[in-house]
């Protein structure tokens, strides 16, 4: 099975928040929101990366894409912020923009968590077991701090390509200066906090599913 026949049943919903994003257009004569296409399809990168990675090769490779997911897992969970993009005056009803982002950010969250889902069975082939749940945890502290980097420094994933020593630098006073930066810390422990308990909801919601159904 292929990427796509894996995970067509996620363009539903892609499609409807393109066709609100694409009617407001039309309506306002204005693209406000035309980042947030492009916010969706970074979510997706994650999760082909994933996919890739049960299927690797080798350990090397299985490695190298690992650690190019963790790169990119933090786009999925970023559109969360983008609610921060909701006002009154946009020219429509706060109620559209409010389905528009909200839509988005559930949409990144679905994705990052079938992202992570691949990565934790990797890992469970690579690590004793009773590390996963750490690392897994971990993976959330590291996507909060991603999380900021993005939203108020406005970092890309692809920087620590491009620009890495600029990047690298300001981790650096964040990492030196902690009290200094204490909003940085404290939103990446909240949202990583927050993310470990809906991504244990996430996976009791599909084990409860998948029980069989006993009559008395």
């Amino acid at each position: 099975m292929n990427f796509f026949e894996k995970y067509k049943w996620l363009i539903p919903m892609q499609l409807f928040i393109g066709g609100l994003i694409v009617s407001r257009v039309f309506y306002t004569h204005t693209i406000s929101f035309a980042f947030i296409p492009w916010n969706l399809f970074l979510a997706v990168i994650p999760l082909y990366l994933s996919f890739r990675l049960l299927k690797a090769a080798s350990p090397h490779i299985g490695w190298i894409l690992a650690g190019a997911w963790l790169l990119f897992f933090p786009n999925a969970m970023y559109i969360i912020t983008d609610i921060f993009h909701l006002k009154d005056d946009n020219g429509v009803p706060p109620w559209y923009d409010l389905l528009i982002l909200f839509s988005s950010a559930i949409s990144g969250v679905i994705v990052g968590f079938l992202s992570l889902q691949n990565a934790e069975k990797y890992l469970q082939q690579q690590i004793t077991e009773k590390y996963v749940s750490g690392v897994i945890f971990s993976f959330f502290i590291l996507c909060g701090y991603g999380i900021y980097l993005g939203r108020y420094l406005r970092w890309n994933s692809w920087d620590i390509i491009t620009q890495p020593f600029a990047l690298l630098l300001d981790i650096k006073q964040d990492l030196l200066h902690p009290i200094r930066n204490n909003q940085c810390w404290m939103l990446s422990i909240l949202f990583g906090v927050w993310l470990q308990i809906l991504y244990k909801y996430f996976k009791k919601i599909k084990e409860t599913n998948a029980q069989p159904q006993t009559t008395k």
